[in-house]
């Protein structure tokens, strides 16, 4: 039997035929920016935010001192100096940064990775020097520190990853100093008997009135890729193998009072000790395994709450899990195949990582105590959770264990161009359930300002007779997806054209997929205007977008015309505009929606931020099939009290009308207040209320009147690195629904978490 996929591989060739001889071309023009030689010293500095001339006095240094946002590769007064230099074992860098009003600097301590609206600098690591993967570390001027990989194929970051290094800073009278040891054990390189070659890029960002950037690179607005800007860093050569190894055993425990939505007896509450460990294996520097034993999975702190009424999609959260992240970025393809919080409950994993020339790879297996995934339609996207009979009695059910196995590979072609390839499989033998699926994905550069992606899946699943009847599944499916874009981008235009063909039969049970049976096509096209500070506006953006969807048996779902306007100014202000309308169906029905979305905001002090979305439109009440108005008000604050104490609260406030009366409003609000005693330990409260309040007379079908939920918790953290930490806390959820007249409690829990990272 062919494979339905075959029918996608001519469109692949084709743009692949096409793109080479671009692409040719194109390296050909490349130029070549000077190099940086970086010293080794054999005695290592003191991290203490206070650079001494004496211990820095070998290192390499680099001005900082062009600004390229707003304003493009303009020299600038606000300049900083960069200094850095190795020792065979670890990577050094400072920054003396000077400013002209300190009193200006904005700075407060805060957790790792939160730094991101205070001045901040740091370092941009490509050290595969393939322009196509970085690692980005900063540190703002109180040592607080964060660091994230840049993934220059699909351009974006991801600042889940977390290395453990050392960092310190402090304010002067001049400005701030800053000082950073990362050790080469947490990066990943080529291994040479001769000297490294790898990308660098030194960066201050500088928040005032405006958000401006400061490099010591230009950066080509009509050159889409970054990292192929950057200058070159020579050194670290006869670099000697050592132990890279991270042993980190986790110890958990809780103690959880809860009841009954009914309000019946409190279970008696009891300690539930619970102990695991994760070791990172550095095979070599460019081969990574991670292994973990009864994981410790237990996210501390809370997910960002989202509003889910009259919604018929699956939300997305993302991972913050210790074990999936490391190298979680070797699994990334256009369409999100792998989206490991399917993963709840595993005892075991297995993960291996690395990077060989041109070729990247991965490879991942774990079980599953709890099997749930997305079952995905047209229209809408529900959860489906694997049970069983639990000895003989049909009415108690229990959790299926499932196994799970995904793999990754990715050639590198040209300057930033790759091709690649994922396969990925989940199965209950015992209960006759699988799910495997198998895609090819290229994303080709043919100029600098074009990318074409390109991804055809296909998957074949077995469902057993709880996903048949619920679902209305065959015993066995199979479906297609492709996927196409090609996107324009210069200092200027901006365009794209993208299309989605996804099967009806298609499911990716260990990805996120939650809309399958359609044909999507949009087309994009938009026009930027720049100014530097001196101009009000430094970005002015217009663009328009059509799109329109249908499902495989060529029913018209939705057709939408789009306009968006987006505007810079000063006190770090911006609007977002968004105007249109569509004809959308849904249960038989075609209706003609609009819908207008403003956002605004600004920072006008360093601790001050506030801003807010409205969004006025007509749209479907999916509940009752027809159309009603829906104002959505998302205001939201932050308020910095001194370098130590921060307020942060969102509230989203909807109320939809329909004909006959209010059908609901809903409100949805998050407090979030910590105490920052430095930049390793804080004191956090949260608050999350969620108040939905329906009229049953105008709903078809049954609905609870008021309903309510209000979770809070008090959370206690010290981080000794990225991951030595502990963590002790209190949480409690409440709920109310038409059976009572107040809100009542249902869980209690106290809990403490500790992590150490050993490195023998």
């Amino acid at each position: 039997m062919i494979n339905p996929l075959c029918r996608y591989f001519p469109i692949a060739a084709g743009a692949l035929t096409l793109w080479v001889a671009s692409a040719l071309a194109a390296a050909a023009d490349s130029a070549v920016l000077p190099s940086y030689e970086i010293p080794r010293i054999s005695s290592a500095p003191r991290i203490d935010g206070t650079i001494n001339a004496i211990e820095w006095r070998e290192a390499k240094r680099v001005l900082i001192d062009i600004e390229t946002d707003p304003a493009e590769n303009v020299r600038t007064t606000v300049s900083a100096d960069a200094f850095i230099m190795e020792d065979g074992e670890t990577l050094y860098v400072a920054f003396i940064a000077a400013d002209p009003d300190v009193s200006q600097i904005r700075a407060f301590y805060s957790d790792r990775d939160l730094l991101w609206d205070d001045d901040h600098i740091g370092i941009v690591l490509d050290t595969f020097n393939d322009e196509r993967r970085a690692y980005e570390f900063w540190v703002n001027p109180l040592g607080v520190q964060a660091d994230s990989i840049y993934d220059d194929v699909n351009r974006r970051g991801d600042k889940s990853w977390n290395g453990i290094w050392d960092s310190a800073g402090r304010i002067t009278l001049d400005g701030y100093e800053v000082e950073m040891a990362i050790p080469l054990k947490q990066l990943r390189f080529s291994p040479s008997e001769t000297k490294q070659v790898w990308g660098v890029d030194f960066v201050r960002q500088f928040p005032r009135d405006r958000q401006n950037r400061i490099s010591n690179n230009p950066l080509d607005r009509d050159t889409l890729c970054y990292l192929c800007q950057i200058r070159k860093l020579e050194g670290l050569d006869n670099l000697e193998a050592s132990r890279n190894l991270e042993v980190i055993p986790t110890f958990t425990t809780t103690s959880v009072q809860s009841r009954p939505r009914s309000l019946g007896a409190w279970e008696k509450p009891g300690l539930d000790p619970d102990a695991g460990v994760d070791v990172r294996w550095g095979i070599t520097q460019d081969l990574y395994l991670n292994a973990t034993v009864n994981p410790d999975f237990s996210q501390v702190e809370a997910d960002a709450p989202q509003l889910d009424i009259n919604n018929t999609f699956s939300l997305f959260f993302p991972e913050r899990r210790t074990f999936f992240l490391d190298g979680a970025d070797y699994f990334d393809t256009f369409q999100n195949l792998v989206y490991t919080r399917n993963i709840a409950d595993p005892d075991y994993g297995l993960k291996l990582t690395g990077k060989s020339g041109r070729h990247t790879y991965g490879v991942l297996t774990a079980n599953d105590q709890s099997t749930s995934f997305i079952m995905p339609r047209s229209l809408s996207s529900s959860v489906a959770t694997l049970t069983a009979s639990a000895g003989s009695d049909a009415a108690n059910t229990q959790a299926v264990e499932s196994d799970i196995s995904i793999a990754r590979y990715r050639l590198d072609l040209f300057d930033n161009s790759t091709v690649g390839a994922v396969l990925t499989d989940r199965r209950a033998d015992t209960l006759g359930y699988s799910n495997s699926v198998a895609s090819i994905d290229a994303v080709l550069r043919p100029t600098n300002s074009d990318t074409v992606s390109i991804q055809g899946v296909y998957s074949r699943s077995k469902n057993p007779l709880q996903l048949r009847e619920r679902f209305g599944q065959a015993s066995e499916t199979s479906g297609n997806s492709l996927r196409v874009q090609y996107n324009h981008i210069d200092a200027e235009w901006d365009w794209r054209i993208g299309y989605d063909d996804i099967g009806k039969d298609f499911r990716a049970d260990l990805g996120f997929v939650n809309r399958v049976d359609y044909n999507y096509f949009v087309t994009t096209v938009g026009r930027t205007w720049r100014a530097d500070g001196d101009s009000f506006f430094s970005r002015i953006r217009f663009a328009a977008d059509y799109d329109r969807t249908e499902d495989q048996s060529g029913k018209q779902l939705e057709e939408e015309l789009e306009f968006f306007l987006n505007m810079n100014g000063p006190a770090q202000s911006y609007l977002n505009a968004l105007v249109g309308g569509s004809k959308t169906y849904w249960n038989g029905q075609t209706f003609d929606e609009q819908f207008n979305q403003l956002s605004i905001g600004f920072s006008p002090t360093a601790n001050l931020g506030i801003g807010a979305t409205l969004r006025i439109e007509d749209v479907v009440d999916f509940a009752n099939t027809r159309l009603g108005r829906s104002n959505r008000l998302s205001p939201f604050i932050r308020l910095q009290f001194g370098r130590h104490l921060q307020f942060n609260l969102s509230h989203t406030l909807q109320q939809f009308d329909v004909e006959g009366g209010r059908l609901f409003t809903a409100n949805l609000s998050d407090l979030r207040t910590t105490y920052q005693f430095t930049a390793k330990s804080f004191l956090r409260f949260t608050l999350q209320y969620n108040d939905r309040e329906r009229d049953q007379l105008l709903y078809l079908n049954a609905v609870q009147r008021r309903s309510k939920d209000l979770t809070a918790q008090l959370l206690y953290s010290y981080r000794f690195t990225a991951a030595t930490r502990f963590f002790v806390g209190y949480s409690d959820a409440s709920f109310q629904d038409d059976r009572f007249d107040s809100i009542e409690p249902i869980n209690r829990s106290f809990f403490a978490k500790f992590t150490y990272a050993w490195q023998p």
